[in-house]
């Protein structure tokens, strides 16, 4: 390309028309808007220079304004880390199988070791005999064995008789029988649980008798216990005044909120505390897997020793005539869980259970998980209390009352029963049982099985003392159908044997694919599985004869549980119930009952016939709607 160009100053180019006398500070454009030149002499305007750019920048008034700028974008860049974290931590996690501890995916049994299995022929169940049976209780479908009282004992008729809690008693095979036990549980992936007395010990233990003896008050063992020469208006459990007079500590009388040979520690001493805890040290150091603790509503007694009050129209003198204010469920317990929780966290994976007063209240049994910020035990055991007529909405008072008051991050738990509870089969049928049992296995949370219940014994037909450890519920296991049902080939076992034990056993159960134990074995199975371990619980169908409810686990399967506790039958539509239940699922497993169920025929949910006292657990595939 040819030619030049002639640049010229953009002022002299605005309009041809525009004479050149013009002044240049009053150009205006086309449009009739003032155009500004500044004089350049007839150099273009091309801004501030560096020293002046450089000049006006380091004003005050441009300084603060980039710090202010700088400022709003830092910390906009921060808020926003701190939202992502904040929503890392906070939002749930996926779950997964591994994500629950054993103590939540295991079902305990509670064993009466003195009626389980005898292995020595002295007539007295033993922990070698629990050994004995270990494939048993793991053919079972459990996964952790709670033991009843086996601290050395003072060799009186009861269980919390402790004279040494460092020892394990004679009777019950020594501290090598336990580690014989613990060795084969744990090879078999069974978890051991010991029961841990801590509010009071025999009249024989060493620590009572220095503390009786205790002359001069710096004596180290003089405050191990609770001592008077005033003493209140307290009444023992059992009946009777609450304090006992020393014939060595002239003018005094210890405390005892049980029999009067059983003195109250005194659980504010620093002393007791770490002699205590030393004991928890002393056995998690043997490899126990957790402690259960018992009469824990009676650790603390008012550090005044104010008198109780009487109960509003209460004429007596007894026990049930006072409110235990002073006694009972005083907030200093729940500092005393704290401290065992941080010791036993110290040791990888175990567990603390408690036994809440069952007089006490849902809300303050939730305080036994943690209180003011602090972790308490992790398994509260609350005992069965169902009336023989339970139904439907009796279940869901059972179940609501628990979940509905349930801590965020807490674990329930659901008891069939106990060495202090009347057995399931003496107040009711075996079809409520079968569907109390798919209630609480399949519900969110650890069942707690009691020996015996799995095959449906009874309570024993005897007279005895509250106190006495002879309890009806507390019969020989029934193994077989031998003289003594396999507990022992002593001629005299401690306590007595059902009497339907002849039918009624193990043995004879195990051959029977419809009977209770098979039914137990099928239903813990299925517990196992995914869902019901880490799944998601919503309620379904709840009226005076169905309980129902929804297990799901995205990626796995979807299940209904529908149990109708009812003495009719009773057909529900469960679609309307939650939105994720399908019209057509399959069968899993039955209570058994007048309505027949086929592995190979799809389950009509829209319109599920149940008969009395049935239920049912169907399933389908499950895949949770992207948000």
């Amino acid at each position: 390309m040819s030619g030049s160009y002639n640049i010229e100053p953009l002022a002299y180019k605005l309009n041809d028309n525009y004479s050149s006398e013009k002044n240049n500070d009053d150009i205006r454009s086309p449009e009739g808007i003032d155009v500004k030149v500044p004089e350049s002499n007839g150099t273009p305007f091309r801004g501030m220079g560096k020293e002046e750019l450089l000049q006006h920048s380091s004003k005050p008034f441009w300084r603060r304004l980039r710090m202010i700028c700088i400022s709003i974008i830092l910390l906009g860049w921060l808020a926003l880390i701190i939202t992502v974290v904040a929503l890392v931590l906070i939002y749930p996690k996926c779950k997964s199988p591994d994500s629950r501890s054993w103590w939540q995916n295991e079902i305990i049994y509670r064993v009466y070791v003195r009626s389980y299995k005898d292995s020595n022929g002295d007539g007295v169940g033993d922990l070698d005999g629990v050994t004995s049976k270990l494939d048993y209780i793991k053919d079972l479908g459990v996964g952790v064995i709670s033991l009843s009282p086996t601290f050395e004992d003072d060799g009186n008729d009861g269980d919390f008789h402790i004279k040494n809690h460092m020892k394990i008693d004679d009777v019950q095979g020594g501290d090598d029988a336990l580690q014989r036990l613990i060795t084969q549980a744990h090879g078999k992936g069974l978890k051991i649980i010991l029961d841990f007395v801590p509010s009071h010990t025999s009249d024989q233990s060493e620590w009572f008798q220095w503390s009786e003896a205790a002359k001069f008050r710096n004596d180290s063992y003089r405050n191990f216990y609770v001592w008077t020469e005033t003493p209140t208006n307290w009444k023992s459990v059992y009946g009777g005044d609450a304090w006992n007079t020393s014939d060595v500590r002239t003018g005094e009388s210890y405390l005892h909120q049980f029999l009067h040979n059983q003195p109250d520690l005194n659980l504010r001493s620093p002393q007791v505390k770490d002699e205590l805890n030393d004991i928890l040290v002393f056995w998690l150091n043997k490899s126990v897997d957790g402690f259960y603790i018992r009469n824990s509503a009676y650790l603390f007694e008012d550090y005044d020793l104010r008198d109780e009050p009487k109960l509003q129209n209460a004429a007596g003198d007894e026990y049930s005539d006072y409110n235990h204010i002073y006694t009972k469920n005083l907030p200093e317990i729940y500092d005393m869980f704290a401290r065992w929780r941080t010791t036993a966290d110290g040791f990888m994976n175990r567990v603390l259970m408690a036994d809440p007063d069952p007089s006490s209240s849902e809300k303050e049994m939730m305080k036994y998980y943690g209180h003011f910020q602090r972790d308490g035990v992790q398994l509260p055991i609350r005992r069965r209390d169902l009336a023989p007529d339970c139904g439907g909405q009796c279940i869901k008072d059972y179940v609501n009352g628990w979940m509905d008051n349930l801590p965020a991050g807490r674990w329930p738990t659901w008891s069939l029963g106990d060495e202090m509870t009347p057995r399931l089969a003496t107040n009711h049928s075996e079809s409520f049982i079968r569907c109390f049992s798919m209630l609480t296995m399949l519900l969110p949370g650890t069942p707690v099985l009691y020996y015996g219940d799995e095959i449906n014994m009874v309570d024993l037909s005897m007279s005895t003392s509250e106190t006495s450890r002879k309890q009806p519920m507390r019969g020989l296991m029934q193994w077989d159908d031998t003289p003594n049902g396999g507990f022992t080939n002593f001629s005299t076992p401690w306590i007595g044997i059902g009497a339907d034990h002849q039918t009624n056993n193990v043995k004879n159960q195990s051959a029977k694919g419809d009977s209770l134990l098979s039914f137990f074995k099928n239903l813990t199975t299925l517990r196992s599985e995914d869902t019901f371990r880490i799944g998601d619980y919503r309620p379904a169908i709840v009226d005076n004869s169905v309980f129902s409810f929804v297990r799901e686990f995205d990626g796995k399967k979807g299940y209904l549980v529908a149990i109708n506790f009812g003495n009719t039958a009773q057909t529900r539509d469960y679609t309307t119930a939650h939105s994720t239940i399908q019209s057509k699922a399959s069968f899993d497993l039955t209570t058994g009952g007048s309505q027949s169920f086929d592995s190979d025929t799809d389950v009509d949910t829209s319109s599920l016939a149940l008969g009395p006292m049935q239920g049912v657990a169907v399933s389908w595939d499950y895949v949770a709607k992207e948000l």
